[in-house]
């Protein structure tokens, strides 16, 4: 990244911090934010002054976790590039792509690769992955978290619009939440979120016969309106919410339409203590059913959009937090799926696009019912970023955090006019609109990559995002460390798992250098970790070098442990190499424990099997404090060759 350790400064009168609008510095440093002092503070000649603002309002990054970017298989719909100049446009920068409508949809761990593979040069955006959960792919989910980094998954409860992603029914929902709980009980709380599109089948297939038996009028928005009645979202989350609260799986509804449903919501998550949650859209917040126009099926998505009564309960829900994320459910398609000259909303596709406009389009209803900005900086930012275990670097303006930002004007108003928006089907219900708020400048990770008056995003700075959890896991593939700033914001668990990525599991070393944060470095880390090793008593030394695993090991034993140590150890050669080579090296290893009580440590350095016979042969002639302390001497030689591997 530009600028490496760099101090960059964002100055505002009016920022938005810790539920509060005040003035502020916020200093950044490798796109972190590093911390956070009064305004009046002075500024060093050597940092970068990047915004100095007095009027305009600065508050975290948006980020949108229900957006369809469709790519690879259906670009004509959207692709990663379009859609993430749209999300930078408009302030968003962090999207979470769902598992359809790509093709192949994200269903299976090969799948997952092959949208991985279409995304590198395209985003200007960060993004997520979610992973789909359809009939019998159950056996997929471990892995697509585990070594795929997905951040969640979605399900459908009625028929998704694509025969490839077919809708669940109770038992696939069972199996699935019985590897969520595997993956949170026995894999070091790795779970994540299982999202749900909320509707049932029958109520809607009844409406819709009768509808069709009476004749009415498919160009009518209301005919479309009693085909998905609200009944069938209600015991969809009923359904959703019983089997949450048997398994105690994090789950949550999508695009929830029906405020019928709030009540229940509220009473599974204040009374039963159900870990569910849900989240409205942009367009249930502002369009109402009774003024959608005869025949303009832009404004079809399923679930509908509903009553004037219905949207003012939903803002009630917002109000009173029982609803607490704001998302796009951007899913656009090409024009000719909407069937615009037939105007037939039963038979058009269903999708509204709004990426890039989400911040003025919740502002401009907000406004009206005394939200404050401190509410949507939490709803469209904190909320969502939780939702998918990324709150650790995502969402409002917090030290340690990503140094995402959007810099906006409230007061200032404009019309929408579609052909300035920045997505690839730019056709739109809220083309015409009178809407508040307007996006100046949006900045990720440090770096500006917007400004008003923009007709396209050139700057590719977006990355794939994975939980912290989940890149910090040693069995993950390829492993990565956080950046230092990150790392010293970390809870004690979190920090432990990374630094285990360099020692092993430690605890006697992980243990101290948590308390002896924050560092300015890895480098400082390590040799912290140096001194640390040297002034341990001999059974924590011990308990230090034991967590190693042994040279010689089964390839699937070390695989399993660390996939650091698997490549270190070139033990994808295994099978390749004489048998008798790893049987001499297990009896050396175990000459070697039984002798010194414990285990030998060796920097591998690319040397074969072979290679580190002669050299255990001879330490085994060592005295047992010197070996002890060549073996500590190594594993910080490891963690140096790793940490250049790590970054």
């Amino acid at each position: 990244m530009e600028g490496e350790n760099k101090i960059k400064v964002i100055k505002g009168k009016k920022v938005v911090i810790n539920g509060e609008i005040r003035p502020a510095t916020i200093l950044i440093r490798n796109g972190i934010i590093i911390d956070i002092k009064e305004y009046s503070i002075e500024i060093k000649e050597e940092h970068e002054i990047l915004i100095d603002e007095n009027e305009l309002i600065i508050m975290g990054g948006l980020v949108d976790s229900h957006v369809h970017v469709n790519e690879p298989g259906r670009t004509e719909w959207e692709g990663f590039l379009s859609a993430t100049s749209a999300a930078a446009s408009g302030g968003v920068t962090t999207i979470i792509d769902m598992p359809l409508n790509s093709s192949p949809v994200t269903t299976t761990y090969d799948n997952l690769q092959s949208k991985i593979k279409s995304m590198p040069g395209k985003l200007r955006v960060d993004v997520g992955l979610l992973g789909g959960i359809i009939p019998g792919n159950a056996s997929e989910i471990s892995r697509m978290v585990l070594e795929g980094g997905v951040v969640g998954f979605k399900s459908f409860l009625v028929h998704s619009g694509i025969d490839e992603f077919p809708h669940v029914q109770e038992t696939d929902i069972q199996e699935a939440m019985d590897v969520m709980k595997q993956l949170r009980d026995e894999c070091g709380g790795r779970d994540v979120v299982m999202m749900f599109h909320a509707e049932t089948e029958e109520p809607i297939k009844e409406a819709t016969e009768r509808l069709e038996r009476e004749k009415a009028d498919p160009k009518l928005y209301d005919t479309f309106l009693q085909s998905r009645p609200r009944v069938s979202e209600n015991i969809a989350i009923d359904k959703v919410i019983e089997l949450c609260k048997k398994n105690q799986v994090r789950t949550h509804i999508v695009h929830l339409s029906s405020s019928d449903a709030i009540k229940s919501i509220n009473e599974a998550v204040h009374h039963d203590k159900v870990p569910i949650t849900a989240e409205t859209t942009y367009h249930y917040l502002y369009f109402v059913s009774e003024q959608v126009p005869y025949g303009n099926t832009l404004y079809k998505c399923c679930p509908p959009v509903r009553e004037g009564e219905n949207k003012d309960l939903l803002w009630k829900a917002v109000n009173e937090g029982t609803i607490k994320i704001i998302v796009s459910d951007h899913s656009p398609c090409t024009l000719d799926l909407k069937l615009i000259e037939q105007g037939d909303f039963m038979k058009a596709w269903g999708g509204i696009s709004s990426l890039q406009l989400g911040l003025p389009i919740i502002w401009t209803e907000a406004k009206k019912r005394g939200v404050s900005l401190v509410k949507l900086s939490e709803y469209m930012s904190d909320e969502p970023s939780r939702l998918v275990g990324l709150n650790d670097r995502k969402g409002s303006i917090k030290i340690g955090r990503d140094a995402d930002f959007v810099i906006w004007d409230p007061e200032e108003s404009f019309i929408v006019d579609q052909d300035l928006l920045m997505v690839k089907n730019k056709n739109s219900p809220y083309h015409g609109e009178k809407l508040h708020g307007v996006v100046h400048e949006t900045i990720l990770r440090g770096n500006k990559i917007f400004k008003r008056g923009d007709q396209s995003i050139s700057r590719i700075l977006g990355q794939r995002l994975i939980p912290t959890k989940i890149h910090t896991n040693s069995i993950y593939p390829n492993p990565t460390l956080p950046e230092i700033e990150l790392l010293n914001s970390l809870s004690k668990s979190s920090f432990i798992e990374c630094t285990n990525l360099l020692f092993e599991s430690a605890p006697p070393l992980a243990n101290e250098l948590y308390e002896k944060r924050p560092f300015s470095s890895y480098q400082q880390l390590i040799n912290d970790a140096d001194k640390i090793i040297k002034s341990l008593n001999p059974n924590d030394k011990i308990q230090v070098i034991n967590a190693h695993p042994r040279i010689g090991s089964s390839a699937a034993q070390v695989k399993k442990s660390s996939s650091i140590s698997y490549r270190e150890q070139n033990c994808d050669k295994d099978s390749s190499i004489d048998q008798s080579i790893l049987e001499t090296l297990k009896n050396l290893n175990n000459q070697y424990e039984s002798k010194f009580g414990f285990k030998f440590v060796e920097f591998v350095n690319g040397r074969s099997k072979s290679e580190i016979i002669p050299i255990i042969e001879q330490r085994l002639n060592n005295e047992k404090q010197s070996e002890l302390d060549k073996g500590l001497s190594e594993m910080i030689e490891i963690s140096k060759s790793r940490l250049l591997k790590l970054k």
